[in-house]
C-alpha cells in the first residue's frame, strides 16, 4: 500500500514536472507565430487587393470626369442648354462603362446679353461611387465608398472691330488707296484667322467729307423729317404748297459740335439730314444734258458703311469697292465709329438680323451678330477702333438753312421744252425784282453762246424780250421745283450762273452762288475729333488705334491727340506713321498688339 501510494505520488509529482516543464518551454511558440502572421498576410492582401480595386474604379472615374469637363467645356462643342451639356458628360460615362447617374454636372454658361455666342464656359461634375469589397469583408467592411470630382472652363473674347477708311480725293494719288485696300484685307483675314469667324465682327466705315448710309440703315434710324406747309399759300397753279425737310437722295447726317460729346446714333434726338449739293462747277457747262453721276456731297454712289459682318468675302468685296474722292472729315468718321460701337446700337443690328432670317437673300447681317453691340464692360467682349487717314480735317461744308429745302424759283414746263424741242426752253425761273409783266425769266440753251449764261450783258434784264414772262402767261403744266430737286441737278455755282445772273436779279444770284457755308472744318473738327476719341476711351470702352498714311502735320497731330490715352498721356503702341506699302506692315503690328491684349486682360 505504501508503496501503491509512493507510486501515484511519485506518477503525479512527474506529471507536475511535466506540466510545469510545458509552460515553460518556448519550442512551439513559433507555430503560433507563423500561423498568425500568415492570417495577418492573408487579411492585408485581400485588403490591398480591394484597395487597389478601389484605386482602379477611382482613376477610371476620375479619367472618365476630366475627359468629359473637358470637352463639355469647349466653346467648339454645339452645345448651348446646361441640359445639353449635362447630357454630353454623362455620354462619357455610359461609354466608359458606367452608369450615368452617379455623375452630378453644373454646367454655366455666360453669353453676352442677346447675343449668340458664349464668352465662357465652366463645368463643374462630381461622382459618387461604392465598390463592393471581396476580402475586406471577412473584417466587416461590406463596400468601399468613394467620390471625385473635377472642373474645366474655357473663355475666349468676342471682339467688336470697327476700320474707319480714308476715301477721300487725296487717296487716289499713287497707289495709295491700293496699298489700304490690300492691308485692309490682309488684317480682317489675320483676325478671322487668329479668332475664328464667328468670334470677330467688323464693321466699315468709309469717310471722306461725309459718311454713308445704306437704305437699309438709314431707314432704321430717327432722322428729322418734318413737312411744311408753305404760308401764305400760293396763287399760282404747279407751286409748291407743301414739301418734305429731307431729300430723299440723302445717304448722309450732319453733326453738331454738341453730337462729339454724346456720340450716340440712336437713343438721343433726331439725326439732322445733311443736303444733297455740289458747291462749285463742272466744265464745261453745256455737259448740263446729263445730271451729275458721280459728284454730290452726300449722294448715295458712295461707299457706305457696312455693319457687323464676320464673312471674309463679304468683306474683301466691300474693301475693294471702295472710291476715292471729296473733301476730309475724319472727325465724322470717328462719331459713326463710336457709335456703331454704343450700346444704343443693338436694336438697329436686330432688326437687321430679323430682316435677314425673315428674307436670307438680303444678308444684312450674320446670326453672330446677334446681340450686339454689346454693352461696355461686358466680361471677355472688346471693341476696337482703328481709324486711319492721309489727310487732315478740311471744310465741313453745308447749304445755308434757307437752301437747304422748300420752294425755289426755278420753274419747269415740259410743253414748252416740247414744242422748242429743247430741254433747255422748259427752264422759267421767277424774278424777286420787276414789274409783273418781266416777272419770269427764261433762261434759255446754256450752250448758246449769246446767252446771258456765258456772260453778263450789264442789264437788270435781258434786252431779248423772248426771255420775259408775265405771271399770267405761265404754262398750265409748269411747277415749281424744291430746292432739292434743284441741287440734286445742278451745282450751287452752276445754278447761281445759269438761273440768276442773267436774269437781273442780282441780290438772288449773290444769295444763291454763296447758298453754302462752313459748318465745323479745320480747327473745329480737330477739337471735336479729340472730343469724341475720349469719349471713346472713357473707362477703357473702346480701345483706339490710329494710322497717319502719308499725313500732314496737322492729320498727324490729330491722330496723336485722338489716340492718347488720357491717364498716361501717353500714345506709345496706339499711334502709328506708314508710307506706301508699309502700312500693311502697320495693320499687321495692330493685329498683334490686340492678340497680346486679349493675353493680359
Amino acid at each position: 500500500m505504501r508503496k501503491l501510494v509512493a507510486n501515484f505520488k511519485g506518477l503525479n509529482a512527474s506529471r507536475n514536472r511535466r506540466f510545469c516543464d510545458f509552460t515553460t518551454r518556448e519550442d512551439g511558440s513559433l507555430v503560433i507565430f507563423s500561423l498568425f502572421v500568415f492570417l495577418m498576410i492573408i487579411a492585408i492582401s485581400g485588403m490591398a487587393v480591394d484597395l487597389m480595386r478601389y484605386e482602379n474604379d477611382r482613376v477610371g472615374a476620375q479619367n472618365t470626369l476630366d475627359t468629359a469637363v473637358i470637352a463639355a467645356a469647349s466653346l467648339s462643342q454645339n452645345t448651348s442648354t446646361r441640359e445639353e451639356v449635362e447630357a454630353l458628360v454623362q455620354d462619357y460615362f455610359a461609354k466608359a462603362g458606367y452608369d450615368p447617374n452617379i455623375v452630378t454636372v453644373v454646367p454655366e454658361i455666360e453669353t453676352p446679353e442677346g447675343g449668340t455666342q458664349p464668352t465662357l464656359r465652366s463645368v463643374r461634375a462630381r461622382v459618387d461611387f461604392s465598390m463592393n469589397t471581396a476580402f475586406m469583408n471577412l473584417l466587416g467592411v461590406d463596400e468601399l465608398p468613394g467620390a471625385v470630382g473635377g472642373a474645366a472652363a474655357e473663355g475666349q473674347q468676342l471682339l467688336e472691330i470697327v476700320l474707319v477708311l480714308d476715301i477721300s480725293g487725296s487717296m487716289t494719288e499713287g497707289s495709295k488707296l491700293e496699298n489700304v485696300r490690300t492691308a485692309a484685307k490682309d488684317f480682317v483675314s489675320t483676325m478671322i484667322r487668329n479668332n475664328g469667324s464667328e468670334r470677330v465682327l467688323f464693321s466699315i466705315v468709309p469717310y471722306n467729307h461725309q459718311v454713308y448710309m445704306s437704305p437699309d440703315l438709314m431707314n432704321r434710324l430717327n432722322i428729322r423729317d418734318t413737312l411744311a406747309i408753305v404760308d401764305p399759300e400760293p396763287t399760282q397753279d404747279g407751286a409748291i404748297r407743301q414739301y418734305m425737310s429731307m431729300n430723299d437722295e440723302t445717304r448722309c447726317a450732319r453733326f453738331f459740335d454738341a453730337d462729339f460729346n454724346t456720340p450716340r446714333l440712336t437713343d438721343g434726338p433726331e439725326l439732322e439730314p445733311s443736303s444733297v449739293f455740289w458747291p462749285y462747277n463742272f466744265e464745261p457747262h453745256v455737259q448740263f444734258e446729263q445730271p451729275p453721276a458721280n459728284r454730290a456731297w452726300c449722294a448715295a454712289h458712295y461707299s457706305p458703311v457696312l455693319l457687323y459682318q464676320s464673312d471674309e468675302t463679304i468683306l474683301h468685296q466691300h474693301i475693294d469697292s471702295l472710291e476715292g474722292w471729296g473733301a476730309t472729315s475724319i472727325d465724322y468718321g470717328m462719331n459713326w465709329a463710336v457709335g456703331i460701337l454704343e450700346p444704343g446700337f443693338r436694336p438697329v443690328i436686330d432688326g437687321m438680323l430679323a430682316d435677314t432670317r425673315a428674307t436670307p437673300s438680303l444678308n444684312l447681317v450674320p446670326e453672330n451678330a446677334s446681340g450686339h453691340p454689346v454693352d461696355f464692360g461686358t466680361a471677355d467682349v472688346e471693341k476696337y477702333i482703328i481709324l486711319m487717314t492721309d489727310g487732315a480735317n478740311t471744310q465741313h461744308l453745308e447749304l445755308k438753312p434757307e437752301f437747304q429745302s422748300g420752294p425755289s424759283p426755278v420753274w419747269y414746263s415740259q410743253e414748252r421744252a416740247d414744242a422748242a424741242d429743247d430741254y433747255w426752253a422748259g427752264f422759267i425761273v421767277e424774278r424777286g425784282v420787276g414789274p409783273a409783266s418781266r416777272r419770269y425769266y427764261l433762261p434759255g440753251n446754256p450752250s448758246n453762246t449769246t446767252n446771258p449764261f456765258s456772260f453778263n450783258l450789264g442789264n437788270p434784264f435781258s434786252n431779248n424780250e423772248d426771255q420775259d414772262m408775265a405771271e399770267s402767261d405761265l404754262p398750265a403744266d409748269a411747277e415749281q421745283w424744291t430746292y432739292h430737286r434743284l441741287y440734286n441737278r445742278f451745282t450751287v455755282s452752276d445754278a447761281a450762273t445759269y438761273f440768276f445772273e442773267g436774269s437781273g436779279d442780282q441780290p438772288a444770284f449773290n444769295r444763291h452762288n454763296d447758298a453754302f457755308e462752313d459748318i465745323g472744318g479745320f480747327d473745329t473738327a480737330d477739337a471735336n475729333l479729340v472730343s469724341v476719341c475720349n469719349q471713346a476711351k472713357e473707362n477703357d470702352r473702346i480701345t483706339v488705334f490710329t494710322i497717319a498714311f502719308e499725313a500732314p502735320e496737322n492729320g498727324r497731330t490729330a491722330l496723336q491727340n485722338c489716340a492718347i490715352d488720357p491717364v498716361t498721356g501717353q500714345y506709345t503702341g496706339k499711334y502709328f506713321e506708314a508710307n506706301g506699302s508699309q502700312v500693311n506692315q502697320i495693320y499687321q503690328l495692330i493685329a498683334s498688339e490686340i492678340s497680346k491684349l486679349r493675353l493680359t486682360q
